[in-house]
């Protein structure tokens, strides 16, 4: 139910109640405290248990606002009144961005604009009115848990960023924004990738309401036609009759591919990635005129990962999983299957390095396990080594989750087969992402270690990669090498007494910084700038020259900017710890 939208209790039911207690109160039938009137309204009693405590919590912030504005006699009737009349609903409280005091300020209008008794508008009682409201809508707004902070702070931000206001002049009502927002609130603990979600979700309705404004003439279609052929067919003119039909045929076809795109939409809002799934492979065998080929639909399932891998999305890459299963299910050659496979795995490791538990990693590893059973590295070498690499990155990245090192030397292991396969003369890009995979790997190997052995392979690594990732030829790669190649050398000048390797990972971050513009890509630009605040850092711990923390602090604060631009919250907490050390040091 809606109306479940705070603490599990029902909003309408807490302050129908509510409304009805305070209006006892003025009839003489029950005691003067609205809290002991409560109990003698049917629909209160009639509530479940979580209803009745926060209808009784309201109740209590009632009394104690009439006790504390000293509300008797003609004052206390007239408040008690027009709360009666003028009783906060579900819809008021999202208009308010589940504030107490804007709630108030919007019901304070709403009595200026639509009251009819004059005493209802004087500025004592509307004064009055309007602390009562505050009182009463603070208890509904309080979250009692991370959920329900995470809805108030989703409904504030679709309120103050002008969102919510386009919902509305588009006809959405606060209900769907609401809708929206605890599905959204349900599904990730990150308010930031929580926010992203919202946005995309509020773009989904607002073209929803714009399909549903298109005039159509569907309703007597059928019998319109059919009488048309007949009057054809009269007159024995029976190839326009023909025609007419065949026509009618794709009108209709249009029509049910119209409704598939719709109810995709409207699935994608339920946030029902599975039913939207299965209506894109249903919209995609009707274009194809009965069965869509393998490679249609795989096509289909890369389109939504490439969206939910470069939006960020998580609704999307739930989508590219549930289509991945779909396309597996229509897998019926050993490379379909392999390709299918490998797909699924790519699709979960998207969505599981996005998040902080290992489930979907685990799942990702073992699609590309089952893709091995399908692809064989003698009869194609090649697919098998983008499914080890594939695997490698998996592994990478469980590893950097796990205590242990197992996972990262299992990686280590996977880069150095796929490097028996990938030649540099043969497959030049293949070989230097490998390469570049491989110095991943070993940098967290390295970190994890006293040594250097390891974060010393790992600038070979990447050294190698820049043979072929050149700023000319593959301009981004080239670009996130030297990232790599900075943060490596940021791991080996914290270890020496000496500063050329901190001055190393600046000449490579800037060089970085050549490609990765605050204009084209900010976020790997604010990156590089608080990776180059991480190196002033270490300056500092070798020079003890508060020079060095200024300039970290000012990394530091122009690349916070664009992750609370992005709503990056991972990177806004890491931004954070870095300014509080750098505080801390100055002290």
């Amino acid at each position: 139910m809606f109306e479940k939208t705070l603490h599990g209790a029902n909003i309408a039911t807490c302050c129908a109640a509510l409304a009805t207690a305070a209006d006892l109160t003025l009839t003489g039938g029950a005691a003067g405290a609205i809290a002991a009137a409560l109990s003698g309204v049917a629909l209160f009693k009639k509530a479940d248990t979580t209803t009745r405590n926060m209808a009784k919590d309201m109740a209590d912030a009632f009394d104690a606002a009439l006790a504390q504005n000293n509300l008797q006699g003609d004052r206390r009737k007239i408040a008690v009144q027009m709360f009666a009349h003028f009783p906060p609903s579900e819809e008021e409280l999202a208009t308010g961005s589940m504030s107490p005091t804007v709630i108030a300020a919007n019901m304070r209008a709403l009595v200026e604009a639509t009251a009819t008794d004059p005493a209802h508008k004087s500025d004592t009682a509307l004064n009055d009115y309007t602390a009562i409201i505050t009182a009463v809508a603070t208890p509904l707004c309080v979250p009692s848990d991370q959920k329900e902070a995470m809805l108030a702070e989703l409904l504030k931000r679709s309120d103050q960023s002008g969102r919510a206001g386009s919902l509305r002049d588009e006809g959405i009502t606060e209900k769907a924004i609401i809708r929206l927002a605890q599905r959204i609130a349900a599904d990730t603990d990150d308010i930031g990738q929580a926010w992203l979600e919202l946005q995309n979700a509020m773009d989904i309705a607002v073209r929803v309401q714009a399909e549903g404004q298109v005039q159509s003439n569907h309703g007597n279609f059928v019998d319109t036609v059919l009488a048309r052929v007949a009057e054809l067919a009269k007159d024995g003119d029976y190839t326009a009759a023909g025609a007419a039909i065949d026509e009618a045929l794709e009108q209709a076809e249009a029509q049910v591919i119209r409704l598939l795109e719709s109810g995709v939409e409207v699935a994608l809002l339920d946030r029902d990635t599975a039913k939207a799934a299965a209506l894109l492979v249903r919209k995609a065998d009707m274009e194809a005129g009965g069965v869509a080929e393998f490679e249609t639909l795989s096509a289909l399932q890369d389109h939504y990962y490439e969206i939910g891998r470069d939006k960020g999305s998580n609704l999307d890459s739930m989508l590219a999983i549930d289509l991945a299963n779909l396309v597996l299910a229509r897998a019926t050659t050993p490379n379909e299957r392999g390709n299918a496979w490998n797909d699924l795995g790519l699709a979960l490791g998207r969505l599981g390095e996005r998040e902080s538990g290992k489930n979907r990693l685990e799942q990702a590893f073992t699609a590309f396990i089952q893709a091995f059973k399908e692809i064989s590295r003698d009869r194609t070498p090649m697919d098998w080594a983008k499914i080890q690499g594939n695997l490698g990155n998996t592994l990478a990245r469980l590893g950097e989750r796990d205590i242990g090192s197992d996972r990262l030397e299992q990686a280590v292991t996977a880069y150095t087969e796929i490097l028996k396969e990938h030649s540099r003369d043969r497959t030049p890009l293949d070989w230097a992402m490998t390469q570049m995979n491989l110095g991943n790997a070993l940098t967290k190997l390295g970190e994890r270690e006293n040594g250097t052995a390891r974060l010393l392979q790992a600038v070979t690594a990447y050294s190698q990669a820049l043979k072929e990732f050149t700023r000319n030829g593959v301009p981004m790669q080239w670009a996130m090498t030297h990232l790599n190649l900075g943060t490596v050398f940021l791991a080996l000048g914290e270890r020496e007494n000496a500063t050329a390797r901190l001055d190393q990972a600046v000449t490579a971050y800037t060089e970085a910084l050549k490609e990765y513009t605050r204009d084209r890509t900010p976020l790997d630009w604010a990156i590089t700038q608080l990776n180059l605040a991480a190196v002033e850092g270490a300056y500092f711990g070798k020079t003890n020259d508060p020079a060095h923390l200024d300039r970290a602090a000012s990394f530091a604060d122009v690349a916070r900017e664009i992750f609370v631009e992005a709503q990056a919250s991972r990177y806004i907490m890491m931004t954070d710890q870095i300014l509080d050390a750098i505080q801390s040091r100055r002290s």
